[in-house]
């Protein structure tokens, strides 16, 4: 094929040379071919795709619920008490302990000592001493305050019974009345020994019977002499 080719090339050189100014013809297309063409590589066998393994999915780990914490509720603390006063009459000889948002009023002349908070109840505290060759009679006493009750206050009596505060025998005598429009519950107590006598009252109003009843306790509970 080679030895074709360059037989070829001769001849169409020798035409040219002895035609002169004539237009070169081209060269022949199979020429031309063999000339340049460059031999295609050869097909490299297609690669067979691997399979792509599937990936598996990875678990997800499940949360797991964590338990609500149990709380427990810490307790109220109570309230601390406010202690109570104390008080001591130089006019009338003797202590006793009250509520501290309480009031003292000494007595003057021959009225009692008064202890308040301005409102229902009411605690008055009054001491009396007879003649020489005298004693307090304690019953005698607390029919006179009774009979008084009756008239100023439209009393009548609950209770009358003996007592013994600190050593002292006495008499405590329970009566419901009226001041004007209030209901009261009046709370008496007389104790003597020989020629002095005490007398401790508290008036209350009626509804709050039962909380004047302890009330009046721990404040006689608490009187004793100078």
């Amino acid at each position: 094929m080679r030895a074709t080719v360059a037989v070829l090339l001769v001849i169409v050189t020798g035409l040219v040379a002895a035609c002169g100014s004539q237009q070169p013809s081209p060269a022949p297309a199979s020429a031309l071919a063999a000339a340049s063409a460059t031999p295609a590589p050869s097909a490299l066998p297609s690669a067979t795709p691997s399979s792509t393994p599937t990936a598996s999915p990875t678990p997800v780990a499940t949360a797991t619920a964590m338990p609500t914490p149990v709380v427990t509720p810490k307790p109220t603390p109570k309230p601390t008490p406010v202690p109570w006063k104390s008080y001591t009459s130089k006019k009338y000889h003797y202590k006793i302990s009250y509520p501290p948002d309480w009031i003292v009023t000494p007595g003057s002349g021959n009225y009692s000592d008064e202890f308040d908070n301005f409102v229902y109840p009411y605690l008055y505290v009054y001491r009396d001493v007879v003649p020489s060759g005298y004693y307090v009679a304690v019953s005698k006493a607390m029919n006179q305050r009774i009979a008084y009750f009756k008239s100023h206050y439209h009393a009548s009596v609950v209770s009358n019974k003996s007592i013994k505060v600190n050593g002292w025998p006495g008499r405590i005598a329970i009566l419901k009345g009226k001041d004007g429009v209030v209901n009261l519950q009046i709370q008496e107590l007389i104790l003597a020994k020989g020629r002095i006598g005490y007398e401790l009252e508290l008036m209350g109003q009626l509804d709050a019977a039962a909380a004047d009843k302890a009330l009046f306790k721990r404040i006689y509970s608490s009187w004793h002499p100078t």
